[in-house]
């Protein structure tokens, strides 16, 4: 349940930036038509005699004075898709980024009643873009009924495929129990819907929910009960319902434009989410709507978690205050013209791309800077009143879904704050300092300094000695069985990497000695260090033959990245261990007594 002080704060970080709203519905006046409407004699132009809204005139500019009565005053636009076609129409919309929020009529095809097929084909759109959009559908419809045919029209299909020996034996169970007892195969289907589907997508563990016989899979417990099968063919013949329920729907199921990342709510208010979008729906009602009080309960249900309300403040801040930052950051004109004549004098495109990239870096950084103290109050005003409102762990486990007094919990979450702190995805166009890369089955990280490994900028020595292959000294990293914790944690010794979905400890020298040395090679990077899209290259190693020594190439693939001062820190910890002494000390042990 979210707490009446978090609803504030999801007010202020997504309804109160709104500044402007589009609606869709063709049963609303353009102001297009407002002026064509009358001719010249006061006759209403045919084009128009058959919008509703003549009707309800009074519930048209109560929902339009809704936005209007908003501080600041909403920019509301109207577009009805007269004259246009449904594909014309799924264009304009996707241009929501000129908006804020987008009131979608959930029938916007006056010849078929009862039909969102349009609507859907919009939001499908908006969902596959990139810019975060909100939006209202509203419908005179059975809310229930909308809500599933628009979660039927943009979720992806079911992952979970049968084999046809599957579908086969799922089949013939079925066919079993109606010999031994009549109508059972139609009982058994009116089990298994939209219900029971949706449920199964939105949770992993949706089996054990119907092998425990609770909801919405207890009649379905209940009827197979009935005959002897087993767990297991319980299991097969409902995965062969829900994917009979799936493709009963495919007339509108999502197959094109793939939605992953799609959510929805449990029950009660009714919502949609994915990364793009968050799609509230309400009903239309006489002279009473206010979609921004139905968007903004929708939002509270959601419950968002504080990070993405940190984030989202920070969009907002950026869209409202960001040109007046910009203009403190391009005062600097000395510095800026200098800047952008490095760009302009590089003669090689590998130093361009260089300097291009730390240009817009410095660019960024200077933007954020101006931006961040108004993100920090509403972290520290957010941060206060939760403080104020309960016991920490309880706050993040009611946020989070995580329950930091449990160890399993705890370790993960110290797992994946060590991945963050000291490691990110793999970025750049070249090897560069604290890339992790894999070479057959070991992992290695590059700690030669950065600005020795800009393609551009390789001394010509080396390029005499070495022709086109860049040396770079390269260490093995230890990977930390059971991807346990060290005790030794601030030795300085670890790094933790996120690669793919797994969080994985290397120790920089062998984990079983404290005092033991780094093993170090010099490695050549082949193409002057440079990476393929896929974040490939091709690396040539001195390796021992029979009788003498031989250069290998093999290709290697970066496939993390440690922060550049945790790179550093390991860069310095080398460079200790490569310049220590042999201390003439004795411990004694020749001693003999």
């Amino acid at each position: 349940m979210t707490h009446e002080h978090y609803a504030e704060f999801i007010k202020e970080a997504f309804i109160q930036p709104i500044r402007s709203v589009l609606i869709v519905d063709d049963d609303f006046p353009t102001y297009r038509e407002i002026l064509e409407t009358v001719d010249a004699s006061g006759a209403i132009a045919p084009a128009y005699r058959n919008k509703a809204w003549r009707k309800r005139q009074a519930r048209v500019a109560n929902l339009i004075d809704t936005f209007r009565r908003f501080s600041p005053p909403l920019l509301v636009d109207i577009h009805d898709g007269e004259n246009v076609s449904a594909q014309e129409e799924v264009a304009t919309v996707t241009h929501l980024h000129q908006c804020d929020l987008l009131v979608l009529d959930y029938e916007l095809d006056r010849s078929k009643p009862s039909d969102g097929t349009r609507a859907i084909e919009i939001l499908r759109a908006l969902m596959s873009n990139k810019h975060f959009n909100l939006v209202v559908i509203y419908t005179n419809e059975d809310l229930d009924i909308v809500y599933d045919t628009v979660r039927w029209g943009l979720i992806s299909p079911s992952s979970d495929q049968l084999s046809k020996v599957e579908i086969t034996e799922a089949e013939n169970l079925i066919v079993e129990g109606e010999d031994s007892f009549e109508g059972f195969d139609r009982q058994l289907r009116e089990t298994v819907g939209s219900a029971q589907y949706f449920h199964s997508r939105k949770n992993k563990n949706f089996m054990g929910t119907m092998i425990q016989s609770k909801q919405p899979y207890t009649l379905y417990k209940i009827q197979t009960d009935k005959v002897d099968w087993s767990t297991e063919q319980r299991k097969l013949v409902l995965r062969f319902l829900l994917r009979e329920v799936e493709l009963k729907n495919r007339v509108t199921n999502n197959s094109r434009n793939r939605i992953d990342d799609l959510e929805w709510s449990a029950e009660g208010l009714k919502w949609i989410k994915s990364d793009s979008a968050f799609v509230a729906l309400a009903k239309k009602t006489d002279n009473t709507d206010n979609l921004l009080s139905d968007l903004q309960k929708a939002l509270v249900d959601w419950n968002p978690r504080p990070s993405r309300l940190f984030l989202t403040k920070l969009r907002a801040e950026i869209d409202e205050y960001g040109v007046a930052v910009q203009g403190r950051v391009l005062r600097n004109y000395h510095a800026l013209a200098y800047w952008y004549y490095r760009l302009l004098v590089d003669t090689e495109d590998d130093e361009r791309r260089w300097r291009i990239r730390e240009s817009v870096s410095r660019h960024s950084s200077q933007l954020l800077e101006g931006i961040q103290p108004r993100v920090e109050d509403f972290a520290k005003r957010l941060v206060q009143a939760e403080i104020a409102s309960g016991q920490p762990v309880a706050i993040c486990k009611d946020h989070f879904r995580v329950s930091l007094e449990k160890e399993i919990d705890k370790k993960r979450a110290i797992l994946e704050h060590n991945a963050f702190v000291c490691s990110t995805d793999p970025a750049g166009w070249h090897l560069t300092t604290g890339h992790v890369f894999t070479l057959a089955e070991d992992y290695w990280m590059c700690l030669s300094p950065a600005c020795d490994m800009v393609p551009s900028q390789i001394r010509a020595r080396h390029v005499r000695a070495y022709g086109d292959r860049l040396p770079f000294i390269g260490i093995q990293l230890y990977k930390i069985k059971d991807t346990q914790i060290p005790e030794d944690i601030h030795s300085n010794r670890y790094v933790f990497l996120s690669i793919g979905d797994k969080i994985t400890v290397f120790c920089f020298d062998d984990p079983k000695g404290k005092a033991a040395a780094p093993r170090w090679q010099l490695l050549f990077a082949e193409n002057r260090g440079k990476l393929s899209n896929d974040f490939l290259f091709e690396v040539t190693c001195i390796q021992k033959d029979i009788r003498r020594l031989v250069a290998k190439s093999q290709q290697a693939e970066v496939v993390s990245q440690v922060r550049y001062e945790y790179a550093l820190n390991l860069t310095q910890k080398l460079g200790v261990s490569l310049t220590r002494i042999g201390l003439d000390f004795s411990g004694g042990e020749e001693v003999e007594v």
